[in-house]
């Protein structure tokens, strides 16, 4: 087979989409010795790094200095120019991570990792709101396969755009390994004192959007603090479009001090980091899937988060769960999480054995069975 892929989603800093397609590709570079794979970046002014395209036997990579917009314009708007057309050579199926499709005379295949962008675009991020929400449907009706990462989001997608179940796939990814590795004592003393981390803290990992609802969690940290349980509340990735809301939130409230931003971290500091907390902490309104979940799960971190979409699939027993619409909820499930000695211990268990059911290896076996499985039109 003749694989395309574009990187872009991890040229730069990797949020959860990029370090999805990373996993994926480096996983099946571990696995494939027998398909070709033709990887492509473009930008005007940043160059792929060599270190981050995977090790593929059968490799052809493409790094084209066209600027990132006119490219995405011309794919959105045209349907053209094809993948095909920067690798010279007929490719049999392209996987995008995102929904979109990727242009190819070949058979096409995209990831949905939820389709929150669709029921409330203005809170989506500018991508995924004005973008996605324009012509995702059309990509679905296009696509010749789909992969989704949960049960919930498969459903949705068969269901709201009528769909045939056999063109959906669900591969739920892997956990890094990285997160699965023993720390040693001084890395992590290095980590807490480079990320100016408190010596006892509720960690959250992800991007700082509306749909992470993390303004309505303030508004339970404020309330954990009446209880007496005075602890701050670290956010782990780059400022999103909700940062000032947050702030603002939290300055209102008088636990300014108590919220704090480390913006875009590197991997290992983001291992470490669930390592150093006290709890994770997931507040959103809608989640196809969670990936940080299974990264406090594997790293030992109790877990307490929304009982919506995606996540008690995700979680199952080895989670605590709280109503995101509702303030009282979230503290409630908090101030349970950090005094109750035998329920953290027995949600750090359950976490660790269910952290092991997500495998890049099981997943990147799953995808090239479901790539050949479009291909030959079965």
């Amino acid at each position: 087979m003749r694989l395309g892929f574009d990187l872009r989603p991890f040229l730069r800093e990797e949020t959860g989409v990029g370090r999805y397609l990373r996993n994926l590709l480096f996983q099946l570079a571990e696995i494939d010795r027998t398909n070709e794979y033709f990887l492509f970046s473009s930008s005007w002014k940043d160059r792929f790094p060599a270190e981050k395209v995977p090790p593929f036997e059968r490799l052809k990579f493409r790094d084209c200095r066209l600027p990132v917009r006119v490219l995405n314009s011309l794919w959105q708007k045209r349907g053209r120019p094809s993948l095909d057309f920067f690798f010279r050579t007929g490719l049999d199926l392209t996987h995008s991570a995102t929904p979109l499709i990727l242009p190819t005379r070949g058979k096409k295949i995209v990831t949905v990792h939820d389709i929150f962008f669709m029921d409330f675009p203005d809170q989506a991020g500018e991508e995924a709101g004005k973008v996605f929400f324009r012509l995702a449907a059309a990509s679905f009706r296009d696509a010749d396969g789909i992969v989704t990462s949960s049960t919930v989001t498969s459903v949705e997608l068969v269901s709201r755009f009528a769909l045939d179940e056999k063109k959906v796939r669900i591969i739920p990814p892997g956990v890094d390994p990285l997160f699965l590795e023993d720390v040693p004592a001084a890395e992590l003393k290095a980590t807490r004192k480079r990320c100016n981390l408190p010596p006892s803290f509720l960690l959250f990992v992800g991007a700082q959007v509306p749909r992470k609802n993390l303004v309505r969690f303030v508004e339970a940290l404020k309330i954990v603090h009446l209880q007496g349980i005075q602890i701050p509340l670290v956010l782990v990735g780059p400022e999103g479009e909700d940062s000032e809301t947050i702030r603002a939130k939290a300055e209102k409230l008088g636990i300014g001090h108590w919220v704090t931003t480390t913006g875009y971290l590197e991997e290992k500091d983001i291992r470490n980091a669930y390592r150093l907390a006290s709890a994770f902490v997931l507040p959103s309104l809608c989640e196809g899937f969670g990936m940080p979940l299974v990264e406090a799960m594997a790293s030992g971190l109790p877990v307490a988060a929304s009982r919506i979409s995606a996540i008690p699939e995700v979680c199952r027993d080895a989670a605590v769960y709280f109503q995101p619409e509702d303030a009282e909820s979230m503290a409630e499930k908090v101030v349970l999480i950090l005094e109750d000695e035998d329920l953290r211990k027995r949600l750090i268990a359950r976490g660790k054995e269910r952290a092991r059911d997500f495998s890049w290896k099981k997943a990147a076996t799953e995808m090239l069975a479901f790539y050949e499985s479009v291909i030959q039109g079965s």
